[in-house]
């Protein structure tokens, strides 16, 4: 029997994939040896880029923290950058949508219309609104008593909340789509549902405390499901970059829909060593892919320094991607990657036209 080093079960001799989570079985050895490495060592890259370094005239230093390495820390994460990530669709039913502007209370008398506005300025100052619009206003209808405008004012200050609160709400709804490809969302949707119902009936007050509670909620959710996103954006990022430089993922996306698959059914302990892995067999088969393009990129960046073009900024990023690597930071090492792929490839170096009339057309 063969353990298979994502998800733990145990495959008959000569498998070809995991039966649990489909990683290929060619992958069994080298993934479980690389989860064995030290997080600090990738002496190959290491040794790829100062030579890239040194052969551009510039030393290998100390490599600078890339910034885009807070990616790795953050806690809230769209999938892959052009939304063509692998990973399986939410099978979460969509959030409720507002269906419709709120309700505007109906007019009472000049008593009810006064606890109104009282109300409507609390709850304003509750939500850190600035009201100094309807200060002066304020100050007429209080001291005129004015059935007409204190109904005026009544009926613009909910305007004014209504539209706070539904701009909340949508950031929510925004929040939560993106926790529902991943996780559950049925309890939070539930709360939702409440916002949803007082906005619509045009209580905003009931609105209000209900957002609090789906704020916190979802807080809570990022917090506690932040490595799960990170790793799956990590595997959807190295992925698409194995497709970008023509290789194939396939063999190591069955892990990552299986952490996928117990993500959605709640269970987090058991998801995130198996995205551990998935994003470590997704490495692997990237490796050698990134080699060859690293040494791609040394070629093209010595003709452009050749041309006479500003290669200090690749520089920098070629450091950047020294220090992911070394921190086995993957999804930061792939956009630092992007931005360097980028400068090197994107910027044109224009050549003087014989006749001195201006710069030629761009080469090819």
């Amino acid at each position: 029997m063969i353990v298979c080093p994502a998800c733990s079960l145990e495959n008959p001799d000569g498998a070809m994939d995991c039966a649990r989570c489909h990683l290929s079985a060619s992958l069994f050895d080298v993934v479980r040896e690389a989860a064995g490495e030290s997080p600090e060592s990738n002496p190959r890259y290491e040794e790829t880029i100062g030579e890239i370094l040194s052969q551009l005239g510039d030393g290998p230093g100390t490599p600078e923290p890339s910034a885009s390495a807070q990616v790795s820390h953050a806690h809230r994460f769209p999938s892959a950058a052009d939304g063509s990530g692998t990973g399986a669709a939410s099978s979460e039913p969509a959030a409720p949508t507002l269906g419709g502007l709120p309700a505007l209370p109906p007019a009472g008398d000049l008593p009810v219309l006064l606890r109104q506005v009282n109300d409507y300025l609390a709850l304003g100052r509750r939500q850190g609104l600035d009201l100094s619009a309807f200060t002066a206003r304020t100050h007429e209808a209080m001291a005129s008593q004015d059935r007409a405008t204190v109904e005026s004012l009544s009926r613009d200050l909910f305007i004014f909340l209504a539209a706070s609160l539904t701009d909340e709400y949508e950031s929510a709804i925004g929040r939560r789509h993106e926790l529902a490809g991943l996780i559950p969302t049925a309890t939070l949707d539930v709360e939702l549902e409440g916002c949803r119902s007082a906005l619509g009936l045009g209580d905003v007050a009931g609105a209000q405390r209900r957002l609090r509670h789906v704020e916190q909620a979802l807080s809570d959710l990022e917090d506690q499901w932040a490595t799960v996103q990170i790793l799956v954006t990590e595997s959807d990022l190295l992925a698409k970059t194995i497709q970008d430089l023509g290789g194939d993922p396939r063999p190591a996306l069955g892990p990552l829909a299986e952490g996928q698959r117990r993500a959605r059914a709640g269970d987090r302990p058991g998801a995130e060593p198996v995205l551990a892995r998935a994003t470590l067999a997704l490495w692997l088969l990237l490796n050698p892919l990134f080699q060859k393009e690293l040494a791609r990129l040394k070629e093209r960046l010595l003709v452009r320094r050749a041309e006479g073009a500003d290669v200090g900024p690749a520089v920098g990023q070629l450091r950047h991607l020294a220090a992911d690597l070394r921190h086995r930071n993957f999804a930061s090492a792939v956009l630092t990657y992007r931005t360097l792929r980028d400068l090197v490839d994107g910027v044109v170096t224009a050549v003087p036209s014989p006749t001195g009339a201006g710069p030629a057309p761009p080469r090819g």
